[in-house]
């Protein structure tokens, strides 16, 4: 019996592009059988259609295919930003030296002969699987430990201390790498405590960059309206959406945000968002869920960003909910779609129950890993004592 090394538990999906019926069977089968999900194409113009709305963790391609080659197929692939760094492999009956050598240039990682055995392949195939998940994995950690040094953190510590409100916050960057979302706390004194959530729209490292730029804005047009003694949030928020827009090295990076402040006198949440997603409210006296939208533009999208400003009357056990983007995109059929209500009906059942968040925690985010997380994930979870 054949038994084939483990792939990576972070490498899900290979796509196929093979217009042999039987030999794309043979390598689908043979590919399952070691562990990884396959998508078939039998053409390179189908597999072209199919990249736009998915993004696999390889590409296998035949070489000799019917109205567009494997050399055409992978020059379209590397024309196209949102594929080009996908890892591919010609797989071929057409192994002469001046073919191979074409492939390999046009940054193939291999050129395979598919009249190796089929065990071989396979093996050939997880192993460029693995380095290219050893490759990761080293450079997150080169990465994080440039990120230490320098000391720039976009998450924060430890749950700040609000009197009359109990907070909590979790983060989870996509497949290991510190992403664009952002979190912090400010407390101006006894009395108010601002708090704001952030994704940076892009992923990994490239979104990671600019977060400290807007981390720094949104600190200081804090910082400067108290200094005013101008509380609205609305009008904050207008601050640091026009310094973004007027910042040529922010140019077309844009930004969700929701920012609040937590009044421990009144026990109220005011809160102004930016391209946000609804806040999740729960009562705890009618025992009901209801969201709080906001109307407010991204982060950088135009110089007048019409925000608006509500206040959330917050009730003894009143819980209040506010999370990015990577809480509700899901995987759905090999490509990401958003389900809003799909995270408002997983986190419900937890809702005024004691000890809340730690039961999201282990129920909800718990599940969330490399398999089926879609981007950066985070939260941030207030409790009315």
């Amino acid at each position: 019996m054949i038994t084939y090394q483990d792939p990576p538990t972070s490498v899900k999906k290979i796509l196929i592009v093979e217009d042999n019926l039987v030999f794309r069977k043979v390598i689908e089968v043979s590919l399952q059988k070691a562990g990884y999900t396959c998508v078939l194409c039998q053409s390179a113009t189908e597999a072209l259609d199919l990249l736009l709305d998915e993004t696999p963790d390889l590409i296998i391609s035949d070489y000799d295919m019917p109205e567009m080659n494997g050399f055409d197929f992978r020059q379209a692939v590397l024309m196209n930003p949102n594929v080009k760094d996908i890892p591919f492999v010609f797989l071929t009956s057409f192994t002469d030296t001046p073919l191979v050598l074409k492939g390999l240039n046009m940054h193939a990682l291999d050129f395979i002969n598919k009249e190796t055995p089929i065990p071989v392949i396979i093996s050939k195939l997880n192993n460029i699987i693995v380095s290219l998940q050893n490759e990761h994995d080293k450079s997150v950690k080169e990465l994080k430990v440039a990120a230490e040094t320098l000391n720039v953190q976009s998450i924060p510590m430890r749950n700040p201390e609000v009197s009359g409100f109990t907070i909590h916050f979790w983060h989870k960057g996509y497949r290991g790498y510190p992403g664009g979302d952002f979190i912090d706390f400010v407390k101006i004194n006894d009395r108010f405590c601002f708090g704001f959530l952030g994704d940076i729209m892009g992923k990994k490292w490239k979104a990671w960059f600019f977060t400290f730029g807007f981390l720094s804005y949104i600190r200081a047009a804090i910082r400067f309206c108290v200094l005013d003694n101008d509380l609205s949030l609305d009008t904050i928020v207008q601050k640091i959406n026009k310094l973004i827009y007027l910042d040529e090295s922010l140019e077309n990076i844009l930004s969700s945000l929701s920012l609040i402040l937590m009044d421990s006198e009144t026990g109220d949440v005011h809160y102004t968002g930016a391209g946000d997603l609804p806040l999740i409210h729960y009562r705890s006296v009618a025992c009901s869920t209801d969201t709080v939208l906001s109307s407010g533009l991204l982060l950088g999208l135009l110089e007048e960003g019409m925000y608006d400003k509500q206040i959330i009357r917050m009730e003894p056990g009143d819980q209040l909910a506010i999370f990015t983007d990577g809480m509700i995109d899901i995987p759905s059929n090999g490509s990401k779609k958003s389900d809003y209500p799909f995270f408002v009906q997983k986190i419900t059942p937890y809702l005024g129950q004691p000890a809340t968040f730690d039961r999201i925690k282990a129920h909800v985010l718990g599940s969330i890993n490399d398999g089926n997380q879609m981007d950066d994930a985070s939260i941030i979870f207030i409790e009315k004592k």
